[in-house]
């Protein structure tokens, strides 16, 4: 059984002890699988650690007076950090300490790993001048050849993380403790963010109900365990008196009778609201620390595909355009471009699924290229969130477990269409994959069967709302 405690496990630890205490004693029930989403987070991690070092911060320092390290351990017989890059003052031994963060801003969880650095420093005898996370800076706009010292913003966190330093020594002191216990197993211990993901619930409670309490949706952590410690899991138990949201009593209320509620008059009313020509729009996008091209931000959405399926009159015929790039072009302005040409005969209504996002890209593009606005403005004007009679409770079906997304509602409405056995089935899986053959990290035949993938991808997230939208206009 090892003896040291590492930063990656203490962080662990204050996000869930019992998780924590699972990883140590029963390792191979706490495996996680290695996803396509986990390894592109890590190798994002490589990347901006890279351009880091490349800073002035790090590159022009006085080596007569300043040695700079990467990667430096501090250990101690029973604890172990390691430091993204630490800067000696060879004068008076001082450190300063900076954590490299692929992040837009500090998060609480940096001052924690940062406060833990500080701790097994000092405890080798060092003095710790300073504590520093640097991040990406939202603000940057890529103009030519990146620049390390604008791309990223060092942030001085020394004084909240010296409020941190006694809390972090009894909170390691709890750690190396809650290894020697025996943690019994109770579900409304489950760690708040991965809820009924977490590895140790699922160890211990394998025969859950397929529809628990953890599927109300929006429901407050404290009411859900105020209905597990009465021993309540389904979420056709909760009695009738206990105390919700109106929609989350309908969503229960439904589970309960297993009848689905429907409010036609007003699913009527909306779709005698709509004017042609309908437009159902999607994006896919990506989203990286390091901006690949030109007038992109750190983490911004950056659009390299749409699909458009188009209904020009009552009864017509629907027209489907789309745009993928390969990654060799201005991604989101070839787009912007091509589908503005696509939308020339006119825009009644624009169909997404969930608006913020939509809108939110076409704002952007609208900012990036001015000869766009126009355009992107009355697409925003004339966008309709076909989620919304499913979140605003007008079509509520107990298989969408108070669910609104696409990929809830189409299997129930429309099981005609799945995006099971495709070869790209998700949105993250797509942005990846995309990332992937952008960069020609595989062979020509991958990357070719990359971009058919992508196509069929968001070609049945438009026709799964065409289809939807005739579901709902035949009710």
């Amino acid at each position: 059984m090892p003896a040291t405690l590492t930063k990656t496990n203490y962080l662990k630890f204050l996000a869930c002890p019992n998780e924590f205490w699972l990883a140590h004693h029963k390792p191979l029930l706490a495996v996680q699988e290695e996803t396509l989403e986990y390894e592109h987070l890590r190798q994002q991690g490589y990347a901006v650690q890279k351009l880091v070092r490349e800073m002035t911060l790090f590159r022009n320092v006085d080596p007569e007076r300043y040695q700079v390290d990467f990667e430096r351990a501090f250990t101690t017989a029973d604890l172990f950090a390691k430091s993204d890059a630490v800067i000696t003052d060879k004068i008076t031994g001082e450190l300063k300490i900076y954590e490299i963060k692929s992040s837009s801003r500090v998060k609480d969880e940096h001052i924690d790993d940062v406060a833990f650095q500080k701790t097994v420093a000092e405890l080798n005898g060092f003095t710790v001048a300073g504590c520093f996370v640097i991040t990406a800076n939202s603000e940057y706009i890529r103009r030519g050849e990146i620049v390390p010292d604008e791309l990223f913003t060092v942030n001085d966190v020394s004084a909240v993380v010296d409020t941190k330093i006694a809390e972090t020594s009894v909170r390691i002191a709890d750690a190396v403790k809650y290894l020697t216990t025996e943690p019994m197993p109770n579900l409304t211990e489950y760690c708040d963010g991965n809820k009924l993901d977490c590895s140790f619930i699922k160890h211990h409670f394998p025969d859950l109900p397929e529809y628990t309490v953890f599927d109300i949706a929006y429901l407050k952590h404290d009411k859900r365990r105020r209905l597990l410690n009465d021993g309540i899991i389904a979420i056709t138990d909760v009695p009738d008196d206990f105390v919700l949201s109106a929609k989350q009593k309908i969503q229960v209320s439904a589970a309960k009778s297993g009848e689905i509620i429907i409010d036609k008059a007003e699913i009527a009313s909306r779709v005698g609201s709509w004017e042609y020509p309908l437009h159902f729009l999607d994006y896919e996008t990506f989203s990286y620390a390091i901006p690949h091209f030109d007038g992109v931000r750190p983490f911004q959405q950056m659009c390299f595909q749409y699909s458009l399926h188009t209904i020009a009159e009552a009864g017509g015929e629907i027209k489907h355009s789309h745009f993928l790039s390969k990654g060799d072009d201005d991604p989101p302005h070839a787009m912007a471009a091509h589908l503005s040409q696509a939308m020339e005969g006119g825009i009644g209504t624009v169909f997404v699924w969930y608006e913020p996002f939509e809108k939110g890209r076409n704002k952007e593009m609208s900012v990036m290229y001015p000869e766009f606005a126009a355009f992107f403005e009355e697409v925003n004007i004339k966008t309709y969130d076909l989620m919304k009679i499913f979140s605003d409770n007008l079509y509520i079906h107990p298989e969408f477990k108070g669910r609104t997304s696409i990929k809830k509602v189409l299997p129930v409405l429309c099981p005609q269409l799945s995006y099971a056995g495709l070869g790209i089935g998700d949105g993250m899986t797509a942005s990846i994959s995309w990332f992937h053959m952008a960069t020609k990290r595989h062979d020509d035949a991958r990357c070719q069967e990359i971009f058919d993938d992508l196509r069929t991808y968001c070609h049945l997230d438009t026709m799964a709302m065409v289809e939807i939208f005739n579901f709902l206009r035949m009710l």
